[in-house]
């Protein structure tokens, strides 16, 4: 396996950001995929998580389980994790509307983070939810609050359950005005949005039983 470049990752990272699309609108929606990662010991289990909407019940999951050998860099995350969420959603063997990834999207020092990444490589729709800010100002218009990047608004600030913030940011080929209209169909009582809730709650699962089977 090639060594793995941080500097070569960064450039990478500039050259792939500048084919980020801010802009798009959803004109079909009716399967919203969801993607975590997690993590025992050097292995990752990645998780893509298929649901209806506006219903957000899983419909199925996939599982794909591997060794990570990246090591984590800040700003790289993609890097680390994105090749296991791209195969659990191959796995899935689904054409989905829409990606909510657990992570980034535009709001990012490079502008690309694991959302905005998978969203391009797939050349899919993609939204990031974060539970924290990485990059860019906070913006309050008309009772909205924003994540401003270069003067663009890049994501939207959310509440979920017990007033945690949610950072619902532009991937891929979805708009900010997009993420506003959307954004409240997605929470179901939870402190994330239901695709990633869901995913998130299967990874757990999913993380304790290879670890079981790893002995650890």
């Amino acid at each position: 396996m090639p060594v793995f470049k941080a500097s070569n990752a960064f450039r990478l990272q500039k050259l792939m950001a500048q084919k980020v699309v801010w802009e798009g609108k959803i004109s079909y929606l009716s399967k919203v995929v969801g993607l975590d990662l997690a993590f025992v010991g050097r292995e990752g289990v990645g998780i893509a998580a298929l649901l209806n909407y506006p219903e957000l019940k899983l419909i199925k999951y996939a599982v794909a389980v591997d060794e990570v050998p990246i090591p984590y860099v800040p700003g790289l995350l993609a890097f680390r994790e994105a090749p296991l969420m791209f195969a659990a959603y191959e796995a899935l063997n689904e054409d989905a509307d829409l990606i909510m990834v657990d992570g980034h999207g535009v709001t990012h020092p490079r502008g690309l983070g694991i959302a905005s990444h998978i969203g391009l490589v797939l050349d899919k729709p993609s939204i990031g939810a974060a539970k924290k800010p990485l990059y860019g100002s906070e913006e309050a218009v008309e009772g909205v609050n924003y994540v401003v990047v270069g003067g663009r608004r890049a994501a939207v600030i959310m509440e979920g359950s017990k007033g945690k913030r949610i950072y619902l940011s532009i991937g891929h080929k979805v708009g900010i005005d997009e993420i506003v209209r959307l954004a409240p169909t997605f929470f179901r009582g939870h402190s994330l949005p239901e695709p990633t809730y869901v995913a998130d709650r299967i990874s757990k699962e999913v993380r304790r039983k290879v670890a079981e089977g790893v002995g650890r």
